[in-house]
C-alpha cells in the first residue's frame, strides 16, 4: 500500500504491507498546488513515490491513497489531470485515490470514522471528518489569505519582528540574528542595520512566500530563552489555532461532534513536543474535556486508509503505522 501526505512544505511518500510494516519511503520538497507550479508539484510527487518504491515495481502496489494540501475535493481542481500523469508517469496501475490532507492527518491519529482534526504545519486548518470526507472546515485557505497561527505566518511575524528592529520600530530580540543567520544561511553578517535589511528583504524575495514556514522554529526557540516578542508572537499563535478549533465546533450541528469524537493535533507545529503542542492542548483539555490525540504522519494514515479499502480495517496495522520513525 502506498500513502502519500503532500503539504506545502514537504511531500512524504510511505509504502507499507499489509501489517503496517514499512517497506520503503520517499520525501520532495513542498507540493500544494496552490503555492507551487503544476509541473514542480509533479515532480515532487513522483520523485517522492520513486524513492518509496525502491526496488519494488510499481504494479504490485495494490492501492494508495494521497492526503493533499491545497485541494478540498478532486472534482475541485484544475490539477487532477496532471495529478493523473504522475501516477502513469511512476507506473502505479491500482486505483489512486485523493482525499484531502486534513482527511489523512485525521487518520494518522485514530481509526475513528469522524472527529476533529487541527493542523498546523506551513499552513492551518481545522477540520470536521466524517467517514474521509471533510464536512466542515475553518481556515486553510492558504499563506495569502489565511493559514494564521501557521508556521508560514511564524515565519512572516518573525521577519516583521526583526524589521521592526532594524528601523527603529521594535525592540531588541534573539530573533534578529536567528532569522538573518538562517534565511542568509551565514553567520557572516554585517554590523550596519541598513545592510542587514538589504540582506533580509533580498532573501525573502528571492524565495517563494511559503518558504518562510522554514523559520517557524525559530520562534518557539527563542520564545524558550526568554525574548518578549518571540513570545508574543507564540502565544498569538496558539490562541489563533485554538480560535479555529472553536469556531469549527460552533459550525458543525451539535447532533454531531458528540462528547467522545476525538480532536487529532497534526503538522509539524502540533506534533512536536514543544510550547506550542503542550499550549494548544492544555486549552482544548480545559475547553472541551478530553486530551487531544498527537498523530504522527499524515502519510501513515493516507497509507491505512489504502489499507482499509484493500483489506479492510486492521487496528494493529494502524498502530504499527503510527509507531513508526520515518
Amino acid at each position: 500500500m502506498l500513502g502519500i501526505e503532500a503539504t506545502g512544505s514537504s511531500v512524504c511518500a510511505l509504502l507499507a504491507g499489509a501489517d503496517g510494516g514499512m517497506l520503503g519511503v520517499g520525501r520532495a520538497a513542498g507540493a500544494n498546488p496552490t503555492a507551487y507550479p503544476l509541473d514542480v508539484v509533479s515532480d515532487r510527487l513522483g520523485g517522492a513515490i520513486i524513492s518509496a518504491l525502491g526496488g519494488t515495481a510499481p504494479e504490485k502496489v495494490a492501492g494508495a491513497v494521497v492526503g493533499m494540501a491545497g485541494i478540498r475535493t478532486p472534482s475541485e481542481t484544475a490539477a487532477l489531470h496532471a495529478l493523473t500523469q504522475v501516477w502513469e508517469r511512476v507506473g502505479l496501475t491500482c486505483p489512486v485515490r485523493i482525499v484531502t490532507d486534513a482527511a489523512a492527518a485525521f487518520a494518522g491519529g485514530t481509526t475513528a470514522s469522524r472527529g476533529a482534526v487541527l493542523i498546523a504545519g506551513a499552513g492551518s486548518i481545522a477540520a470536521w471528518i466524517d467517514s474521509e470526507r471533510m464536512t466542515h472546515r475553518v481556515a486553510g485557505h492558504g499563506w495569502l489569505i489565511g493559514d494564521d497561527g501557521s508556521g508560514f505566518w511564524l515565519g512572516r511575524q518573525a521577519v516583521r519582528a526583526v524589521l521592526d528592529e532594524l528601523d527603529g520600530r521594535g525592540g531588541p530580540t534573539l530573533l534578529r540574528m536567528a532569522v538573518l543567520g538562517t534565511i542568509a544561511n551565514t553567520d557572516d553578517l554585517p554590523a550596519e542595520p541598513d545592510e542587514q535589511m538589504s540582506i533580509l528583504r533580498t532573501a525573502v524575495y528571492d524565495q517563494p512566500p511559503i518558504a518562510l514556514s522554514r523559520l517557524a522554529p525559530l520562534v518557539p526557540a527563542a520564545a524558550e530563552a526568554g525574548d518578549r516578542t518571540a513570545q508574543r508572537i507564540l502565544d498569538r499563535s496558539v490562541t489563533l489555532l485554538v480560535e479555529s478549533l472553536e469556531a469549527l465546533f460552533r459550525d458543525v450541528p451539535a447532533a454531531e461532534t458528540g462528547g467522545a469524537d476525538p480532536i487529532v493535533l497534526s503538522g509539524e507545529l502540533l506534533t512536536a513536543p514543544g510550547r506550542i503542542q503542550r499550549e494548544v492542548s492544555r486549552r482544548i483539555a480545559e475547553r472541551y474535556g478530553r486530551e487531544p490525540v498527537i498523530a504522527r504522519h499524515a502519510a501513515g494514515g493516507a497509507a491505512w486508509l489504502a489499507l482499509c479499502e484493500v483489506n479492510g480495517v486492521n487496528l494493529d496495522a494502524h498502530a504499527a503505522l503510527r509507531d513508526l520513525a520515518y
